[in-house]
C-alpha cells in the first residue's frame, strides 16, 4: 500500500465522521451504550496536518423527517429495532406531498370518555357494549323465549268469565181498527241481567302440545348459543383489527427507519466521493433507494390510517376517532413468543366440538326440528278436554229474581278428516328436518376446516417468526460488514444498497411475521370456540 492510498484512506475516514457528525450520528465502540453524538470538535484537532488542506466540507442532507428525532448510530453500527407501537407517527399525512385537511389522524376521543390508548380486553369490552350485531342477536334471543312461553299456554287452562245486560223492548201485534186502518198493540218492555263463568282444560291430545314446546325450547337455547357465537365473532374481529393497527403502525415505523437509513446511506457516498474513492454516478444511485423509502412511507401511513379506522370501527365507534391499541408484543430478537400450545388435530377437533356454540346450535335446530316433525304427525290424533260453567240470570222483567245455572262436561274431538292440512305439516316438517341435518354437516365440516386451517397457521406463523428473527439477525450482520468494507473501499456501491434492501426487508419481514402471530393464536381460539372473554 502506497503513501498516497493511506492518505486517501485517511481522508475518507475523516470526511465519513464529518459527515456523520452532521447528521447528528456519533461513533463508538462495539458494544457501548447508545447516545446522542457530541459536540463535533474542530477538525484540526482530529485529523493529521497532511490532510487539513484536503478537508472537505460536510454536505450530509439534512433529515427531511424534521419532526423525528435524528437517528443515532454509533461506529460499528447498532441492530435497528423499532420502540413500541403504542402511538401513531407525528407525521403529516401524506409526509412528503400536500396535505388534505381533515384527512388524516383524527380528533382523539376525550370528549366521549374513552381512553386514547385501550388493551385488547378493553376494546373487546367497548365492542360488545356498542355492538348493533349482538343487539340484533339479544332481540333474536327475546322472540324465541316468546315462542316457546306461547307453546306453554297449550297445556293452562283456559278460564272465561262474561256478564251480560240486555234490555228489550217488543211491541205487541198489530190489529184492525174501523175503516180497516191498521192500529198498533202496546209495547212491553223488560231488562234481563246474566253472569256465567266457564273454564276448559285439556286432558289429552297425543303429545302435540308437548313436542311444539320442546321444539321452541330448543329454538329458544339455539338463539342463546348463536348470540354466544357472535360474542366470539366481534371479539374475534376486535383482536385482528388491533393487531392488524399495530402492525401497520410498526410497518410505517420500518418505512421511517429505512429512509434515515438510506439518508446516512448517501451521506457515506458523499463522503466517498469527496474522498475521491467514489464516483459522483454514485450519488445518484444512492438517491433512488431513498425516493422509493418516501413511497414506501406515504403507502405505509395509508395503510395505517386505514387500519386505525377499521380498528375503531370493530368496537362500535366513529372510524375517524384516534383510538390506538397498546402494543403488548415487543418486536425484539428473542420476544413475542406464543403462548398457546399447539395441540394435534384430533385434541383441537374434539374441543372445537365442545365448544363451538355455532355447532351446538346447529344441533339444537335438528332437535328442534324432529320435535315439530313429532308434532305435526300428532295433528290427527283425538284431543280429549273437560269443560265447567256457571251461570246466574235474572228471570223477572225488572232483571230481579235471579236463578243459577250450571254444567260439567267432558268433549273429546276426532278429526276424521282435515282436508290434508296434517298430512301438508308434515311433508313441511319432513323437509325442515332434512334441511337442518343438511345445515349441521355444513357446520361440522366447516368446523373441520377452520380447525385444520387455523392449527397449520398457528404452526407456520411460529415457525415463521423464528426464521424472521433469524433473517433479522442476519441482515444486520451483512448490512454492518458490508458498510465498513464500502468505508474501506474495498466493497462497490450495488453491494452496499443491497445489504440495506435486505435489512429493509429483514424489519418487515419481522413486524409481519410478530403480529401473524398474534392473529394466528386469535384465529386458532376462534376456530376452537376458546376465545370468549
Amino acid at each position: 500500500m502506497n503513501l498516497r492510498t493511506v492518505l486517501n484512506f485517511g481522508l475518507a475516514v475523516t470526511v465519513l465522521a464529518a459527515a456523520f457528525a452532521a447528521t447528528g450520528v456519533s461513533a463508538q465502540p462495539a458494544g457501548s451504550a447508545v447516545r446522542p453524538a457530541p459536540a463535533a470538535t474542530p477538525a484540526a484537532k482530529r485529523v493529521p496536518s497532511k490532510t487539513r488542506a484536503a478537508r472537505p466540507r460536510s454536505t450530509a442532507v439534512p433529515d427531511p423527517l424534521g419532526a423525528l428525532p435524528p437517528i443515532v448510530q454509533p461506529t460499528p453500527y447498532p441492530m435497528v429495532t423499532l420502540g413500541p407501537a403504542s402511538q401513531g407517527t407525528s407525521l403529516p399525512f401524506p409526509a412528503y406531498g400536500s396535505p388534505v385537511p381533515g384527512v388524516g389522524v383524527g380528533p382523539a376521543p376525550s370528549a366521549s370518555g374513552l381512553p386514547q390508548v385501550v388493551t385488547l380486553p378493553q376494546a373487546i369490552a367497548i365492542a360488545f357494549a356498542r355492538s348493533p350485531a349482538l343487539a340484533s342477536a339479544r332481540a333474536d334471543e327475546g322472540i324465541a323465549h316468546a315462542s316457546k312461553r306461547l307453546a306453554q299456554t297449550g297445556y293452562y287452562p283456559n278460564l272465561s268469565a262474561t256478564g251480560t245486560t240486555t234490555h228489550t223492548n217488543r211491541q205487541a201485534g198489530a190489529t184492525s181498527g174501523a175503516g180497516g186502518v191498521a192500529s198498533s198493540g202496546s209495547v212491553t218492555s223488560f231488562t234481563q241481567d246474566g253472569l256465567s263463568l266457564s273454564l276448559r282444560q285439556l286432558i289429552f291430545d297425543g303429545g302435540r302440545i308437548g313436542q311444539t314446546i320442546r321444539a321452541a325450547s330448543y329454538n329458544e337455547a339455539a338463539a342463546v348459543d348463536v348470540y354466544r357465537r357472535i360474542l366470539q365473532t366481534v371479539a374475534f374481529n376486535v383482536a385482528q383489527a388491533y393487531y392488524a393497527q399495530l402492525q401497520a403502525q410498526r410497518t410505517t415505523a420500518v418505512a421511517v427507519q429505512t429512509v434515515r437509513l438510506d439518508l446516512l446511506q448517501e451521506n457515506l457516498v458523499r463522503a466517498q466521493i469527496r474522498a475521491g474513492v467514489a464516483a459522483p454516478a454514485d450519488l445518484s444511485t444512492a438517491q433512488l433507494p431513498t425516493a422509493q423509502a418516501h413511497l414506501a412511507l406515504v403507502r405505509a401511513q395509508a395503510v395505517e390510517l386505514n387500519a386505525q379506522a377499521t380498528f375503531v370501527n370493530a368496537m362500535g365507534l366513529d372510524a375517524n376517532l384516534n383510538v390506538l391499541p397498546f402494543d403488548d408484543t415487543p418486536v425484539t430478537a428473542t420476544g413475542a413468543i406464543s403462548t398457546i400450545p399447539v395441540p394435534s388435530y384430533d385434541q383441537a377437533l374434539a374441543r372445537a366440538y365442545a365448544l363451538r356454540p355455532d355447532f351446538s346450535a346447529s344441533q339444537r335446530s335438528v332437535q328442534a326440528s324432529e320435535s315439530s316433525l313429532r308434532a305435526s304427525q300428532l295433528g290427527i290424533f283425538p284431543t280429549i278436554s273437560g269443560t265447567a260453567s256457571t251461570a246466574t240470570n235474572s228471570t223477572d222483567p225488572t232483571a230481579g229474581t235471579f236463578r243459577n245455572t250450571g254444567s260439567l262436561g267432558l268433549s273429546i274431538s276426532i278429526p276424521l278428516f282435515d282436508q290434508g292440512i296434517t298430512a301438508a305439516n308434515v311433508l313441511q316438517s319432513r323437509a325442515q328436518l332434512e334441511r337442518a341435518n343438511a345445515q349441521l354437516e355444513i357446520a361440522r365440516q366447516g368446523l373441520q376446516l377452520n380447525v385444520k386451517q387455523a392449527l397449520v397457521n398457528l404452526v407456520s406463523a411460529s415457525a415463521s417468526l423464528d426464521q424472521a428473527q433469524a433473517e433479522y439477525l442476519k441482515a444486520n450482520d451483512v448490512l454492518h460488514a458490508t458498510q465498513a468494507q464500502y468505508r474501506a473501499g474495498v466493497t462497490t456501491l450495488p453491494l452496499l444498497l443491497n445489504a440495506q434492501v435486505g435489512l429493509t426487508q429483514a424489519l418487515t419481514d419481522q413486524v409481519t411475521a410478530v403480529y401473524a402471530l398474534r392473529q394466528a393464536e386469535q384465529a386458532y381460539l376462534y376456530a376452537t370456540g376458546a376465545n370468549t372473554p
